[in-house]
């Protein structure tokens, strides 16, 4: 059977994906040990895995299966299984992905956080007071919309560029935070207090004196000792402006540089003393760091990034929360421009979170780079309508001209 859900986040099951074709008995017994006794099976994907794997076996031969009880036995004869469903048409070229029909509230939401963001920082600069309830209301409209589709902020991320990394920063991690807060299951109460966090996680930049922040070159020893303390100012920013937060809004600001094996900073946190959203907002801002353009580097690929945060999988960060922050943002974020193996360039507009290598993408030129008048959706996931077809390699905006932003365009109401 194909288990679509089993009812729980991604930190309170055993596996690694929130689906799986259950295939042993050592598999339910996984869920049974975790206290999971009743899952979603999607009976479609269940007949259709069963019977490529009966026509696999040996003729007049019946595998070993699992009977609806849960218990070994013998598989059901072929004629008591549904036919599968015929496969699916492909989308008609005009077709929209639900990243585009959410990209219009989401380019509100994150405008008006982007000029809450900017206002954060002014009034730290200025010593003034912060307007709490705007960044509130800001929070809300982030976590609604990543209700609605998880993708659709991260596409804004990758589409839209920036010239000043220091208002863009804190709000793109609280992009990411709320996705991946979002996609482990974590509530609405908890969503809102990661972005609460995230958005307040950098203030202490603001007293950080210019030269050393935006400095081109490598800072010397006495700067990193500057530089360092911002986190230990965007805390002491909370408690001055006497902000009435949750305790967990203060530590994120506070201590999302540290790191379980203790080389973090301010105050060298260990293991289990990082509360879990302050360690998704510490993997989000080392993405988004690594991913964006500054005055000193250009910034990274998603495959870059990803690579170098797995990299701290186990020193830096719990090796579960790695993997679920890499399985949260995916291989191939919503905007990546792609080459396919037939050549063909196409734009990644959805990720498929049960098979990050097949994402859903629309295809824009041909293998000779000549761009299509109707540019066409297509599921890589799915073999009938792929037909084969999958990512070769990441292409650069730089490499080939293209704006993939002309690509995030949903119908007109």
């Amino acid at each position: 059977m194909y288990v679509a859900d089993v009812g729980r986040s991604w930190l309170n099951h055993p596996w690694k994906t929130k689906s799986k074709l259950i295939t042993s008995q050592d598999e339910i017994k996984e869920l049974l040990d975790y206290g999971i006794t009743e899952v979603v099976v999607d009976t479609d994907k269940s007949a259709a895995e069963t019977d490529a794997a009966a026509r696999q076996s040996a003729p007049g031969k019946t595998g070993e299966g699992v009977t609806p009880e849960g218990k070994a036995g013998r598989t059901a004869p072929n004629k008591a299984r549904p036919a599968p469903k015929a496969p699916p048409l492909h989308p008609a070229p005009d077709a929209v992905s639900a990243v585009e029909m959410e990209l219009p509230k989401a380019g509100k939401a994150y405008n008006k956080a982007l000029d809450t963001s900017k206002a954060l920082v002014a009034a730290c600069r200025m010593n003034k007071k912060i307007e709490l309830q705007a960044v509130q209301e800001n929070v809300d409209e982030l976590v609604e919309s990543v209700s609605r589709n998880r993708d659709a902020l991260m596409a804004l991320m990758k589409l839209r560029h920036f010239d000043d990394y220091t208002y863009t920063h804190s709000l793109n991690v609280s992009v990411l935070a709320i996705s991946t807060g979002k996609s482990l299951g974590l509530s609405d109460k908890d969503l809102k207090v990661l972005g609460m966090g995230t958005m307040f996680h950098d203030l202490g930049k603001a007293r950080i004196p210019g030269h050393i922040l935006n400095k081109p070159g490598k800072l010397s020893d006495e700067e990193f000792v500057i530089m360092r303390n911002h986190a230990a100012l965007s805390g002491q920013i909370i408690q001055e402006q006497h902000l009435q937060v949750e305790d967990l809004v203060y530590k994120i600001a506070r201590h999302h540089h540290e790191r379980i094996d203790g080389s973090g900073y301010p105050d060298g946190l260990e293991g289990g003393a990082i509360p879990p959203l302050v360690t998704i907002c510490g993997l989000s801002d080392v993405y988004d760091a690594l991913t964006s353009d500054r005055v000193y580097h250009k910034g990274r690929s998603p495959h870059e990034a990803l690579k170098f945060i797995y990299s701290l999988r186990g020193t830096h960060f719990q090796a579960e929360w790695v993997d679920r922050f890499v399985q949260s943002v995916g291989i191939y974020p919503p905007g990546t421009l792609v080459q396919l193996n037939s050549e063909q360039t196409a734009v990644v507009m959805d990720i498929n979170q049960n098979a990050l290598h097949a994402p859903l993408v629309k295809l824009i030129a041909d293998p000779t780079g000549m761009l299509y008048s109707r540019p066409k959706l297509m599921d890589l996931n799915n073999a009938s309508e792929a037909r084969g077809l999958k990512i070769k390699k990441v292409l650069s905006r730089d490499e080939t001209g293209i704006d993939t932003s002309y690509y995030f365009n949903p119908p007109k109401e």
